[in-house]
């Protein structure tokens, strides 16, 4: 009788079953790409190895290394808003005393740097879906 249910009501359940999935599946790869650390993380060692070969100066790293460290942060506070589990528990990495809450590059980046993604703050995020039945 489940089979047989399950076959008479798929024109209704069936399109709705199909969204539900779609938009979770939309929902995990989002939550993904915004909590992900690792190639930030990666960044912030290829940067090392830049400073420790000479290809950059240390006014430059630092400032570099100000920019992925304000993007660690927003990746901190989406973990926290997604409710994750976040690396060094409930401690906040506080900013410190002559870093600007949002770092904004004064000169045009050079050629060999790559232009960093921009990251939604979860204060400042809306998700707006419309779905028009006729």
């Amino acid at each position: 009788m489940g089979l047989f249910k399950h076959l008479l009501f798929w024109p209704v359940t069936g399109p709705k079953f199909l969204i539900d999935f779609s938009l979770d599946k939309v929902h995990g790869a989002v939550r993904e790409e915004l909590t992900d650390d690792a190639p930030v993380k990666a960044e912030l060692l290829e940067l090392q190895l830049l400073l420790e070969v000479g290809d950059i100066d240390d006014e430059e790293f630092r400032r570099r290394e100000q920019l992925l460290m304000q993007r660690l942060r927003e990746i901190r506070e989406w973990r926290e808003e997604f409710g994750l589990a976040v690396s060094g528990g409930p401690v906040r990495v506080a900013r410190g005393p002559d870093e600007p809450a949002v770092v904004a590059p004064e000169a045009e980046p050079s050629k060999s740097e790559k232009a960093a993604p921009e990251v939604a703050r979860p204060d400042q995020a809306s998700v707006e879906l419309h779905l028009d039945w006729e």
